[in-house]
């Protein structure tokens, strides 16, 4: 990946990741799940296909909302971490273990948390409240994030639910861009959830994600499930409940469509 025209971009590169890109080059990972590591450690194969190649993409820093191994891709991470000695990896707490046992070095390791801040070269990450109660897989400090770099400010909800508490960040704000989780199961917030939250906010372009890794079995639908209980994968719905709701512009972006972040807010 390379820098295009002093632009600051967003790549979305499946599930809930991104490659940001600063204007000079420098790339950052969020969450990037580039393994087939859910089908080894829980049964369930990838249908997107990979569209990020460890060993030549050299980020400068992969940022972890929490640890669930769709987010915290650890044998992604390590292949990052032989590939690329530069690289260093920031998240809560609870990646800390985990990566050290795949051979990431401590000093490679950046820890924040909720309410924290810190700056990894142009990127410097705000640590966001969310609520992401999943039984059997706790995850205390999951977070969202606010990522500056380039004179933009983006927002990714990391996987919550709907939590009035999430609306604190609008402090941060406003933003140029905001990722929102919309599947509606695993402890996300479903299309209209997620949508009912990017209008609450102030806020350039909203972006849904977190669909379209597995078969939708894999994100809990089955045959006869009641639609109201069932999981929201169509990114349709996110966009049309924001337009309902007057909310901001939604863009639903292709796999691997990089797109152009300007600030549009003051």
């Amino acid at each position: 990946m390379s820098a295009t025209g002093g632009d600051t971009t967003l790549t979305w590169i499946g599930q809930a990741g991104y490659a940001l890109e600063a204007p000079g080059g420098e790339l950052c990972l969020i969450d990037p799940y580039l393994s087939e590591y859910v089908l080894e450690e829980l049964g369930t194969p990838r249908i997107a296909p990979v569209v990020v190649d460890v060993e030549t993409a050299r980020p400068l820093v992969v940022a972890i909302t929490h640890w669930h191994h769709d987010h915290l891709d650890l044998p992604t991470c390590q292949a990052l971490a032989e590939h690329h000695p530069e690289t260093i990896f920031a998240g809560p707490s609870s990646i800390v273990a985990r990566l050290l046992g795949r051979g990431v070095a401590r000093d490679r390791i950046v820890v924040f948390e909720r309410g924290e801040t810190v700056t990894v070269g142009p990127f410097t990450f705000h640590g966001t409240y969310a609520r992401h109660e999943v039984a059997g897989f706790l995850t205390e400090d999951a977070m969202g994030l606010v990522v500056e770099t380039g004179g933009t400010r983006i927002l990714h909800s990391g996987d919550t639910e709907y939590d009035a508490r999430c609306l604190a960040v609008r402090a941060l704000g406003p933003f140029d861009v905001g990722i929102f989780v919309s599947n509606g199961s695993g402890g996300c917030m479903n299309g209209r959830e997620a949508a009912l939250m990017a209008s609450s906010l102030p806020l350039g372009v909203a972006i849904p994600c977190h669909y379209g890794m597995w078969a939708p079995e894999g994100y809990g639908a089955h045959p006869g499930q009641d639609p109201a209980e069932a999981p929201t994968l169509d990114p349709q719905l996110f966009a049309d409940t924001c337009a309902a709701l007057g909310g901001p512009p939604a863009r639903v972006l292709e796999l691997g469509e990089r797109f152009a972040v300007t600030p549009v807010l003051a």
